[in-house]
């Protein structure tokens, strides 16, 4: 049986039991617009009925309920080609289906091909809700986009301790600065080997915390004099950079 009806405007929940243990959700039927001729005999053929044709994603959720794989619509164009891909559980399987057309030569191509077999329905009650699933789908891009604003926080606090650390002029002649270590820890110092900053935490290479701090120096002095290099001790260091 094709799911167009089922879970259309009714509001049924549709899932299905793969064999491999996962949780096959459908996403809501979503309206069909026109796209290359064959998909549009299939997934358009009936728009205006109650739970017709249409889209729908599907989330394939492993044992633990954490998004496995995405089954969605995807469109994109080559040239004078458009392409579409699209799924359907049609039976007690989900199937693929590739429609290109090329415009030049009004030649369409259509492909149907077989996702995963052995799909074994669920009663609504046990199909998860939704608006889990969307939350499951979002939580890790949720968690890089909290990772990533706390990273930058931390590059943030490295620039002003190091901007506030700074003389308030370079002097009459070259500002020399020097990156080395005191311990294992990154320090920068004057060339005449006073102590200017330290750092405190651990959280970047000793190449990627030299070009950090070297971006402050512009805001801080303009075209000034200053230099900052690194010290031979660093650079031979297995934190220097140790993914090359």
């Amino acid at each position: 049986m094709v799911d167009r009806s089922a879970g259309g405007r009714t509001g049924l929940a549709l899932g299905w039991r793969t064999r491999d243990g996962r949780t096959l959700v459908a996403g809501p039927l979503e309206p069909w617009h026109a796209g290359p001729p064959g998909l549009d005999e299939i997934f358009g053929d009936e728009p205006a009925d109650a739970g017709g044709a249409g889209v729908r994603t599907y989330y394939a959720l492993d044992p633990s309920g954490a998004v496995d794989r995405v089954y969605d619509t995807r469109v994109f164009s080559l040239e004078d080609e458009l392409h579409v891909t699209a799924y359907r559980v049609e039976g007690d399987a989900l199937y693929v289906h590739h429609s290109s057309y090329d415009h030049r030569y009004a030649e369409a191509r259509h492909e149907r091909s077989l996702e995963c077999a052995g799909l074994i329905p669920l009663a609504p009650a046990r199909v998860p809700p939704l608006e889990r699933v969307l939350a499951a789908v979002a939580e890790p891009a949720d968690r890089k986009r909290a990772e990533a604003a706390v990273r930058r926080g931390g590059l943030d606090a490295v620039r002003v301790s190091f901007a506030s650390a700074l003389p308030d002029h370079p002097g009459d002649g070259v500002l020399r600065l020097e990156l080395t270590l005191e311990g294992e820890r990154p320090v920068v110092r004057l060339s005449g080997g006073h102590v200017l900053w330290r750092a405190t935490t651990a959280d970047h290479t000793h190449r990627e915390l030299l070009a950090l701090l070297r971006a402050v120096l512009p805001a801080r002095y303009g075209d000034g004099p200053v230099e900052l290099v690194p010290s031979p001790d660093i650079v031979d260091h297995g934190f220097w950079d140790p993914w090359n």
